[in-house]
């Protein structure tokens, strides 16, 4: 059981930091486009825009692909055209920036509202005026403020492009575009995840050198349990006597090894309190009788 909870809490982090990792490049892709075109975050041709109010909720009664309510993410498609060769007609949406609907406003808003007037200038280059679905009015105030095809920031939805709607996830988006945002979300899940692996390795090879330490301990008991045995059927045999130890300690059960696992623990116990040794060798002696015992059993 506590094997499988550690797996599962293993996948668990793995898909964490996963997640972690790609909104966290998600937020510093938007953040670098952003610098790079005016406040536009664009990835790969395409714009991530956090819908701010509910001016095109509900949609048209008479166009489609409208109904997009404050907090949605919508994805258009980057506008290029820089020469206004490109036509738009009456009931496309498109992207704009809210400084060309003629209002003084200290800090520009992206808007994505449908076509619903098109006036031409002294030279017959189209101007477009725009519309929410869910308000009554223009929002150019004035012809001059309508918008030529080059100040379309991106289409949501012509002929040429049918955007994506994502509901609800605006509000998240936006603040994981904030300090206090990308903090929580992102650095201080990181920071916690870095310091369980830190942890976790610290831990892992603590448990290795532990385990190398009860490796050369157990090899150390061998060589001391051969070293016996050997001494021990040596001497019987000089005396004429018939050995009832195992020859040799591949030989020996597992319960003899466990007796002189025990019987070197109390040699260490007693070289502190016997430096004559008296002891050590009464120890041994019984140790070598009960695996004497062990082994005619």
């Amino acid at each position: 059981m506590k094997k499988i909870l550690k797996k599962i809490l293993n996948v668990f982090v793995t898909v964490m930091i996963a997640v972690v990792l790609i909104v966290s490049i998600f937020v510093a892709i938007m953040a670098i486009t952003s610098k790079a075109n005016n406040g536009v975050a664009s990835i790969f041709g395409y714009t991530v825009q956090t819908i701010q109010s509910d001016s095109m909720k509900g949609g048209s009664d008479k166009y489609e692909g409208g109904d997009i309510q404050k907090g949605d993410v919508i994805i258009g498609k980057i506008n290029k055209d820089e020469n206004n060769t490109k036509e738009y007609k009456v009931g496309d949406i498109v992207t704009f920036s809210s400084v060309l609907k003629g209002a003084e406003e200290a800090g520009a808003q992206l808007v994505c509202h449908r076509i619903v007037d098109i006036v031409p200038d002294s030279l017959g280059t189209p101007r477009y005026g725009t519309q929410g679905d869910n308000t009554s009015i223009p929002d150019q105030e004035k012809p001059q403020f309508y918008l030529y095809a080059r100040d379309v920031v991106a289409d949501f939805y012509t002929d040429d492009y049918q955007g994506v709607v994502i509901h609800g996830v605006g509000a998240f988006l936006d603040f994981i575009r904030t300090q206090t945002g990308f903090f929580l979300v992102v650095l201080l899940p990181m920071i916690i995840f870095f310091m369980y692996e830190l942890i976790r390795v610290v831990m892992n090879a603590m448990n290795y050198k532990k385990a190398k330490a009860d490796e050369e301990k157990d090899e150390a008991v061998k060589a001391a349990v051969a070293e016996a045995l050997a001494t021990q059927n040596n001497g019987e045999k000089a005396d004429g006597e018939a050995s009832e130890l195992p020859p040799s300690l591949e030989e020996m059960t597992p319960e003899q090894l466990e007796q002189f696992k025990l019987f070197l623990k109390k040699q260490e116990e007693a070289k502190a309190s016997d430096p004559e040794g008296t002891i050590e060798q009464t120890a041994e002696h019984d140790s070598v009788q009960n695996i004497s015992d062990t082994s005619g059993t």
